[in-house]
């Protein structure tokens, strides 16, 4: 199993971007940054043991975007967003070999709580696709689609079942090509709450930016290859007040969090429905 991922400084980060310190001619390691418009993209990739080492991250690709702050976007930002999110689950799911004929959309959170709503208010905004399948075939062919099944498998503290089982259980019936996992994340920069999409292909641990030990999300525990999207919504109060350790197991998020949770979610949603489903 993995475990909770920190940068160089001991502080919780989900982001790979925010890497243990390591050379950056770290064989097994590629780093590309790239400029589209106003966005910026930062790639790494993990080809060996020996970088995901130095990393701390499995082997895989992590693609970093950098945007203005979510709450601040106008309906056309959002929407250059969504399509160059669009483009990257495109060549992700290329990249990887896959056949996107049939998806589970999860999203992963608490919709009670806004640093953690991202995932659910996503899910809530992708177009599910399957039913129209299994009710008729002749027009569903005509839309020319992935099948597309969507789960929010909410919080244990509700259900009494931890989202991993309930994930793994559906997968099992389903049986998709991949699985889309959607959360919100934790970060150890100020400046990328609410201003960064993370895509990567290794999956995801469900709450491990704040040191929660859960199941990973992954090809092997799943059955299927997982692309996770995440967006850092809080930082831990420790990095924020100089490293004081007695303020470790808190997190903020800027005032904010409601409009960048609310339009993070409309961006995540409008581009998995446009490039794998119905608009």
């Amino acid at each position: 199993m993995e475990r909770s991922f920190y940068n160089e400084d001991g502080f919780f980060t989900d982001l790979a971007i925010e890497r243990r310190r390591a050379p950056l001619d770290t064989e097994g390691v590629e780093m590309k940054k790239s400029y589209s418009g106003d966005l910026i993209w930062e790639r790494i990739r993990i080809t060996s043991e020996e970088g995901a080492k130095a990393i701390g991250r499995p082997i895989g690709s992590y693609d970093t975007l950098t945007c203005p702050r979510m709450d601040k976007l106008s309906d056309e930002e959002m929407l250059d967003l969504s399509n160059e999110l669009a483009r990257e689950l495109c060549e992700t799911v290329e990249a990887l070999g896959i056949i996107p004929e049939r998806l589970l959309a999860v999203g992963l959170g608490n919709a009670a709580l806004t640093p953690d709503s991202i995932g659910p208010r996503a899910a809530d905004m992708i177009n599910a696709t399957l039913h129209i399948r299994d009710s008729d075939r002749s027009f569903f062919s005509e839309l020319e689609c992935s099948e597309i099944a969507v789960l929010s498998p909410g919080v244990a503290a509700k259900s009494g079942m931890n989202s991993e089982d309930i994930i793994t259980a559906v997968c099992e019936r389903l049986m998709p090509d991949a699985v889309i996992a959607i959360d919100s994340l934790a970060s150890r920069s100020e400046t990328r709450l609410g201003t960064t999409f993370q895509v990567s292909d290794t999956g995801i641990i469900p709450g491990s930016g704040i040191g929660s030990k859960r199941a990973p999300l992954n090809e092997r525990t799943l059955g299927c290859p997982v692309i996770a999207i995440g967006v850092p919504t809080v930082i831990s109060a420790a990095y924020l007040t100089g490293g004081r350790r007695e303020l470790s197991d808190m997190f903020v998020s800027p005032r904010e969090i409601d409009g960048i949770a609310e339009n993070a979610a409309k961006i995540i949603s409008m581009a998995v429905n446009q490039a794998f489903g119905v608009i």
